[in-house]
């Protein structure tokens, strides 16, 4: 019968003046076994710190000792004898053709290994729902990211509240995704399923789970029509309107203020005053702090600066923030109110087909990053340069969403062959 085992050492965490510290010395030692699509975890009465720990060498590294003054020569022999141990039993259940429970190999383990050795550990009954907070809480990704995986856990929650590792399969993954269909987009449900999948791999790395039902299971790629923001006139005649509404007044100096930056809104709400050195913005986009993280610098221009100048915050915010709600739907009102109307053309998020709207009716904080991307775009800017204010990663496949080639750069182009 086919099993493998590994040791692992217990991550534990403890609040301290309500922050949470991870606990890394003095550890217990745990003895995973996996057989039949199923795990059972026991203790093997050994502990140690972290730092000793060769997780490749599934041993104490060479040199050190554990905290119960064994050499790493003698707690590696130990680990040996247990591993030895399993293996004897296994064969056992191999010649009597056995397909053994995990309450059997339990009660076996506990027949063949010295009590004082080790300790069967009790299954714990952690559900669905609290591994996957606990991978919100651990994962090495932005804020911004966390967000949309809690909004993930929500709907799989409100889709079924009983869902285990077990009960999601291929079937279950088709029929989530149907009833998602009914209230969100397809480009928006691809990406709720893409986080499920990020989930599910991580719970597989830390063995959470032993199986993956998205081997077998294939996610839509998102599919974007032409970028739809306003032109560089349509920012000017916001700037320089006179706009009595205070909060409409507000919205139009955060979103002109984005316009100039070209970050991401979840980026703009943590700039501050101290983020302008030698006269340019500078940041790490959140998207990229955990993997090739990379400054992005933008010189302010003229207009920047005075819409900076007119708040002077105690906390040093460029300007006072709202939230991403609010922002959306002030800024919809925005521009009805400037009668920046005009019809444009897109995709339908449910049906893809292609439908008209006034472009008032679809603004957001992100069309803010449109313009400026696809602004210095259509004005010549190199794509690299572009990229280096905008926070882009080299090479990002979502670059290109925030322009389109327009008649008057294939015109542009034409002439250099006249």
């Amino acid at each position: 019968m086919n099993y493998t085992t590994r040791f692992q050492p217990e991550k534990r965490s403890t609040i301290i003046k309500g922050i949470s510290t991870i606990i890394d010395k003095n550890v217990p030692l745990r003895l995973s076994i996996v057989f039949n699509n199923q795990r059972i975890y026991c203790y093997s009465g050994k502990r140690c710190d972290i730092a000793q720990w060769d997780n490749k060498k599934q041993g104490l590294k060479k040199g050190y000792l554990a905290p119960n003054g064994q050499t790493h020569v003698d707690f590696n022999d130990d680990l040996l004898h247990l591993k030895w141990v399993v293996k004897e039993l296994f064969k056992t259940y191999e010649v009597n053709k056995t397909i053994p429970t995990p309450t059997q190999v339990r009660e076996d383990l506990k027949q063949n290994i010295n009590k004082e050795e080790i300790e069967i550990i009790p299954p714990k009954e952690v559900s669905f729902f609290q591994y996957f907070k606990k991978y919100i809480d651990e994962a090495p990704v932005s804020p911004g990211r966390k967000k949309h995986l809690t909004t993930t856990y929500n709907k799989v929650f409100k889709y079924r509240a009983d869902t285990t590792f077990e009960n999601i399969d291929a079937q279950y993954l088709t029929d989530f995704r149907k009833d998602l269909m009914k209230v969100i987009g397809r480009n928006t449900l691809s990406s709720e399923l893409k986080r499920l999948r990020a989930f599910y791999s991580y719970a597989y790395r830390m063995e959470w789970t032993t199986k993956d039902p998205f081997k077998t299971f294939k996610i839509d790629s998102e599919s974007y029509g032409d970028p739809i923001f306003i032109t560089l006139e349509e920012r000017d005649q916001l700037f320089e309107a006179q706009i009595e509404d205070p909060e409409l007044s507000h919205v139009r100096d955060i979103f002109i203020l984005q316009c100039f930056i070209g970050c991401r809104v979840g980026d703009l709400t943590t700039l501050k005053h101290s983020n302008i050195i030698d006269g340019c913005i500078e940041y790490i986009a959140g998207k990229t702090k955990e993997n090739k993280p990379r400054v992005a610098r933008v010189p302010l221009t003229k207009k920047a600066l005075a819409i900076i100048a007119k708040y002077n915050l105690p906390n040093g915010d460029l300007v006072s923030y709202i939230t991403d709600q609010k922002y959306n739907a002030s800024l919809k009102l925005l521009f009805k109110d400037q009668k920046i109307e005009r019809m444009v053309t897109i995709i339908d998020p449910k049906t893809r087909k292609s439908i008209q709207k006034s472009i008032a009716d679809i603004a957001s904080t992100h069309m803010a990053r449109r313009v400026f991307i696809g602004g210095l775009h259509h004005k010549g800017a190199k794509n690299e340069i572009i990229a280096s204010m905008s926070g882009h990663s080299e090479n990002s496949k979502a670059f290109a969403r925030y322009y389109n080639i327009g008649k008057e750069d294939q015109q542009s182009a034409i002439t250099l062959i006249e």
